[in-house]
């Protein structure tokens, strides 16, 4: 799993005038006809040759960094849909993951590694929790778009059902009955106490349960009312399905319940915005929050791109053509990818950032961008 740690890790990675990050996005999904005997590999080389033809400044230290690249692919083996790698061998720098989602292959050579793509596909798949539930054992794993993690197993010792016959074993059949019954619900009730520590622990947001009917009704019953809230969605698969059939069920359940809340969120902060309660709209009204370190959620649609400047001494971020910062008159350096460096501000700050696509995304735009704030 991926956490917002990590993603600030990489976006304070120490840039300096002799610092350069080669990022690679790469689409492994072996389902693609053109991923299949290793053609991956050979787009990766298509496009570092496209990159060392193309003028990139320090043209050496890329050629070293793509073969350091090149060398992990040859031995690399796919684990999931996409692949994320940044390397700086200068600094010995070197992280990667594998992903469930997809990723469409590009790259970047820039002096910090280039974490927008990524900010998309974390915030495409916030981690979730899934509870697979039934009458004398449960799984709980916590995903994320890096995929599924098992974080517990539970069993408990619940009696069979036994059928007895004739009128004098009436009331033995009826006590078995009622004291399976309670077996039941005690093991749902172990199992909630479970979820609900797991979903504290790692602050989760969405959950889902599976299992047979009759496991999962009572199972929903023994959970407190938060988690209950936070339920999105119910998934048909026996406890010990195979991961990827899942993965392919969680995935349909996740995709609406974010496109529906995405869709809150951008209604929310607009309104907001009209009202001037906490909230901007547009690419310079939230660039001026952001360089006041007033953001707690950018919102972005995706695909949304705009090129500005930044402050080579105080990073503010501007969209004007002006030569000097309007904060400390220092001098303003291109930012083609504007967008890229306000997400980084933002996390600097500690702040979130939410890619927004579908219906969402039309209805933010044509402002393409905003923030809610902290005050």
């Amino acid at each position: 799993m991926i956490s917002y740690d990590e993603l600030r890790q990489l976006q304070q990675y120490p840039s300096g005038p002799d610092t350069s990050v080669l990022s690679l996005y790469l689409d492994v999904d072996q389902s693609n006809a053109a991923n299949l005997n290793r053609g991956f590999e050979t787009a990766v080389e298509n496009l570092f040759r496209r990159m060392a033809d193309g003028g990139e400044n320090n043209k050496h230290a890329l050629e070293s960094e793509c073969r350091r690249i090149l060398d992990f692919l040859r031995d690399y083996t796919p684990r999931g849909k996409g692949l994320v790698v940044f390397s700086d061998s200068r600094s010995n720098f070197w992280w990667q993951r594998d992903f469930q989602a997809q990723l469409p292959t590009d790259a970047r050579w820039s002096p910090i590694p280039w974490v927008r793509p990524l900010l998309e596909v974390v915030e495409e798949h916030d981690r979730f929790a899934v509870a697979l539930v039934d009458n004398q054992r449960a799984k709980i794993f916590v995903g994320d778009a890096a995929g599924l993690e098992l974080i517990g197993e539970i069993a408990s010792d619940v009696p069979g059902r036994h059928a007895t016959t004739g009128t004098d074993h009436i009331w033995s059949q009826s006590h078995m009955d009622r004291d399976r019954a309670n077996h039941i619900r005690t093991h749902a009730r172990c199992v909630a106490d479970e979820l609900g520590s797991v979903v504290e622990r790692m602050s989760l947001m969405r959950v889902i349960i599976g299992g047979p009917v009759e496991a999962t009704s009572i199972f929903e019953g023994e959970l407190p009312r938060r988690i209950q809230q936070m339920i999105v969605g119910t998934v048909s698969v026996p406890l010990d399905s195979a991961q990827d059939k899942l993965l392919s069920e969680v995935g349909r359940i996740l995709e609406r319940a974010e496109q529906e809340d995405e869709a809150r969120l951008v209604e929310a902060m607009i309104t907001a915005a009209m009202k001037g309660d906490r909230a901007a709209l547009g690419i310079n009204d939230t660039l001026a929050a952001i360089n006041e370190g007033r953001v707690h959620r950018l919102v972005v649609a995706k695909g949304y791109h705009i090129e500005g400047r930044q402050c080579r001494s105080c990073n503010v971020l501007v969209t004007d053509d002006a030569k000097n910062c309007s904060y400390c008159g220092g001098d303003l350096a291109s930012a083609p990818d504007l967008i890229n460096r306000a997400s980084h501000k933002v996390l600097e700050q500690s702040g979130r950032v939410q890619i927004v696509s579908g219906a969402a995304a039309e209805k933010l735009n044509p402002a393409g961008i905003g923030a809610v704030l902290r005050f």
